[in-house]
């Protein structure tokens, strides 16, 4: 049931971004001849003031098609004052970018909602489980350190520490290496030490100690909320930059290549088809309505960057067409184009095609 609720979240997230294009387009005295939700084959369909709106088979997002996007189409009935290539460049940035600014103000929206009813929940300096080794030792470095839960660190390697993200900076910087802990336990401060272990992450190296935090909630009221939302999701939006370049990288691309050749590909070099994020989206919702709606905010988030790549097809690189005709008062034709929308297609085909795949032979398990 999650996962349909996931697969549904998504569609509507889509389908919003569409709004997005087609409100700032009816705005802009803009034609717009198609408006469905869903893909493939007709369900069913009406026209009403020169579009026309319906369902599709597959329901898996939708779509928005705005007489004029492709120069090459034909237009026949249509005003030039009606197409997209012949208007403005900021009617062109106005409705190219409205998709994203929809995606990254519905995420901000369902942040928001989760921060006012849940309140704001932050890890503490205070130990809440003790990990085991993960490099096949027999016991892990808190458990050499002595270390219970209940105890908490107050200064780790000689520096103060203040935060859990404090803490986490400086185990992780420091692999291999002994370092002192100084902690409270009850009403008395005691000091250790330990050899943290190794861990590899994408390549790097990173220490571990074994620890996990007491998570303290607190309630917000409503412009800390809106502070904590804004800086959250613009953590959400350098995180999904971040993976999109992970995602496209050479290396990774290779990566993906192997699963042809029956090779593992490991959870943090794939991509998600919409049967993956379902699979994540139910068992993420194990663990409360919170984390799967988390979830989905940066699901609205990774839509926004996603399309914000410029490059066409895709909206920011007609965000790009549109600014620079604005700068240079010259338009770029899209037939010059062609050729890198086709690599841009292909790449993102294939990563599509692999995604399904990966979701359907090797289901992800968080």
């Amino acid at each position: 049931m999650n996962g349909i609720l996931t697969i549904l979240m998504l569609t509507f997230f889509v389908v919003m971004h569409e709004a997005g294009h087609y409100f700032a387009a009816r705005y802009s005295k803009v034609a717009v001849s198609e408006f469905f939700v869903g893909f493939g084959p007709k369900i069913f369909s009406f026209k009403r003031n020169g579009t026309e709106y319906g369902l599709k088979g597959i329901p898996f997002g939708g779509y928005v098609k705005i007489p004029g996007m492709d120069e090459s189409e034909q237009v026949e009935g249509y005003e030039d004052s009606e197409l997209f290539h012949t208007s403005k460049w900021t009617t062109k940035l106005f409705i190219a970018s409205a998709g994203i600014i929809v995606n990254f103000l519905t995420a901000w929206i369902m942040i928001f909602a989760i921060f006012i009813t849940n309140g704001v929940t932050q890890p503490t300096l205070n130990i809440e489980t003790i990990g085991d080794s993960i490099n096949q030792q027999d016991i892990s470095p808190s458990q050499s350190a002595g270390l219970r839960p209940g105890d908490t660190i107050i200064q780790f390697n000689g520096q103060d520490v203040e935060t859990w993200d404090q803490l986490v900076s400086i185990i992780e910087v420091n692999p291999g290496q002994e370092v002192s802990i100084k902690y409270l336990r009850g009403n008395s401060i005691y000091l250790t030490s330990a050899i943290l272990e190794t861990r590899d992450i994408n390549g790097s190296e990173i220490g571990y100690l074994g620890v996990s935090p007491v998570i303290q909630q607190t309630d917000v009221g409503i412009l800390d909320a809106a502070l904590f939302t804004t800086t959250l999701e613009i953590e959400m939006t350098v995180a999904a930059v971040d993976g999109i370049f992970t995602l496209l990288s050479p290396d990774n691309i290779r990566t993906l290549l192997g699963t042809y050749s029956g090779e593992i590909v490991p959870d943090e070099a794939r991509p998600l088809s919409p049967i993956g994020l379902a699979q994540a989206g139910s068992q993420i919702a194990d663990n409360g309505y919170i984390n799967l709606f988390s979830l989905l905010a940066f699901v609205n988030v990774f839509l926004a960057v996603f399309n914000a790549i410029p490059l066409i097809p895709l909206d920011g690189g007609r965000v790009l067409l549109s600014l620079i005709e604005g700068v240079t008062g010259k338009k770029i034709s899209d037939k010059k184009l062609y050729p890198v929308a086709a690599v841009v297609i292909f790449v993102f085909v294939f990563i599509g095609i692999t995604a399904f795949y990966l979701d359907i032979t090797q289901p992800i398990n968080l």
